[in-house]
């Protein structure tokens, strides 16, 4: 673990922060820190050796993004969504992922198929009890295919929207399964493969549907977990 006096950045380089920002959205994407968890800055700052300013700066970035959200005088909790907030994460991530697939179908190079062929192959050899891994896995299928089309700005975009998805999920869907189906992933790439706008376009929709229509949107209860213990896998 780092030194808690040690400066903001690390002798490599790296922001401390940046560590504790992308242990919680890792945890959050999935799915193990789930809607209203308390975040406590003491254990998050223990765990990761860091002082409660580097802690509330992470938090503060996460809530920028929606993912996290501060009750008065309470601190701060993963964000809850309602279901008109899922309907419009979906919404959203369809109208930006179609432009993202139509666009990536018109200038995807072979190395890229293999790429996201091996990251499907990945996928399947997930073992069925890990949904955590699952989850993310599928969550780094659509940002794999958003860098590769080129555009940072949607890209960006949907890495919020795909872990606010998370969210949603974790909170509401009834549905226990992983969210993403591979097979509709391996439809997704067949598309790519031929070079398909109009087909990739449509593959897309087609499965963040079918994503949205598996969750049967409700308000199932998740009972909170240690967050030391889900943390510690991150640290």
């Amino acid at each position: 673990m780092n030194n808690p006096n040690a400066p903001d950045l690390d002798e490599k380089g790296g922001s401390r922060i940046d560590a504790v920002y992308n242990a919680l959205f890792q945890a959050i994407l999935a799915q193990e820190l789930v809607p209203g968890t308390k975040l406590s800055e003491e254990t998050i700052g223990t765990l990761f050796s860091v002082s409660r300013t580097i802690v509330r700066a992470a938090l503060n970035r996460l809530h920028t993004e929606a993912l996290v959200e501060f009750r008065q005088n309470r601190g701060a909790f993963v964000a809850s969504t309602t279901p008109e907030e899922a309907r419009q994460v979906f919404e959203a991530r369809n109208a930006i992922e179609r432009e993202v697939f139509h666009k990536l179908a018109a200038q995807i190079t072979d190395k890229q198929l293999r790429t996201l062929q091996q990251h499907l192959e990945d996928e399947h050899k997930v073992d069925g009890d890990d949904h955590a891994r699952a989850i993310l896995l599928s969550g780094e299928f659509h940002l794999l295919a958003a860098r590769m089309a080129g555009n940072e700005v949607l890209a960006g975009f949907l890495k919020t929207l795909i872990s606010r998805t998370s969210l949603i999920l974790a909170q509401h869907s009834t549905h226990q399964e992983p969210d993403c189906s591979v097979d509709e992933h391996a439809e997704i790439i067949d598309a790519l493969r031929d070079r398909n706008p109009t087909a990739a376009a449509a593959a897309i929709v087609k499965h963040l549907g079918q994503v949205f229509d598996r969750a049967n949107i409700g308000q199932r209860k998740r009972a909170e977990r240690n967050l030391s213990e889900i943390l510690s896998r991150y640290a």
